[in-house]
């Protein structure tokens, strides 16, 4: 341990005006499942508000979100920042929350499994799901139906394995837990870009798990309206664009 914190410093988490974020909405998560005393300072995104003097010489990067504490400790990188909030709060003066004793297990093989899933996700699950839906969203060029086809299925045998390794144990929750933990806090807003794949329902497992995660953790569905609405907004945005087009060629 590294001693109890008799005074625990104030904390501000920079977080994303726009909405199509699952990095922000995991940390944004944790903060108001486990009610942590942080203030949320937005960034304006139209605006380029990451980009200005003052956000960069807090974090050169200008990745959001960004966690400062008023002794001028900054750390970014939304997994990163969710172990801290977890660490810091476990060890304050104050009774952690059961949310923040059970998301991120102080068991030595336990937290071994959540890191091991974040991991998992940052390196294998979330790259692929964006390549199939970036596209679609408009944030990266679009492909051909071929490629696209491809894409979809390397993604659902991905998400199929993710299901019968990570899903398959008694627990509802990833890596066999019986409670959320930080890893599903990622994984889930993650998934919600596969809304935008017409036609495309993900395994029933997974479905299961989204269900269930939504059902128990409580902010969710707020925090996830509006990436919702966003994604629904760019993927039409683009559809109407791609059709413009094709009149245009065929005229």
């Amino acid at each position: 341990s590294l001693g109890c914190r008799t005074g625990m410093e104030r904390m501000t988490l920079f977080v994303h005006s726009s909405t199509i974020s699952p990095t922000c909405q995991s940390c944004l998560l944790l903060v108001a499942e486990s009610k942590l005393p942080v203030k949320i300072k937005v960034l304006a995104y139209d605006e380029g508000e990451r980009f200005s003097k003052d956000f960069l010489k807090l974090n050169p990067y200008h990745c959001v979100p960004t966690l400062k504490q008023e002794d001028g400790f900054v750390i970014w990188e939304s997994h990163t920042v969710m172990r801290y909030l977890c660490d810091y709060f476990s060890d304050s003066s104050k009774e952690p929350s059961l949310i923040i004793k059970t998301c991120y297990p102080s068991n030595i093989k336990a937290r071994a499994r959540v890191n091991q899933l974040l991991d998992y996700r940052h390196c294998k699950l979330y790259p692929s799901i964006l390549k199939v839906t970036m596209p679609f969203l408009g944030y990266e060029a679009p492909v051909s139906q071929q490629v696209a086809e491809s894409t979809r299925k390397q993604l659902h045998e991905e998400l199929e394995r993710f299901s019968s390794v990570y899903l398959r144990e008694e627990g509802k929750y990833a890596g066999g837990f019986h409670h959320p933990t930080i890893a599903d806090f990622s994984i889930v807003p993650a998934l919600g870009f596969t809304t935008v794949l017409k036609g495309y329902e993900l395994p029933k497992r997974i479905q299961a798990y989204i269900k269930d995660f939504t059902k128990n953790v409580a902010s969710y569905e707020e925090i996830n309206k509006g990436f919702i609405l966003k994604t629904k907004q760019l993927a039409l945005a683009i559809e109407k664009r791609l059709s413009h087009k094709s009149q245009l060629s065929d005229d």
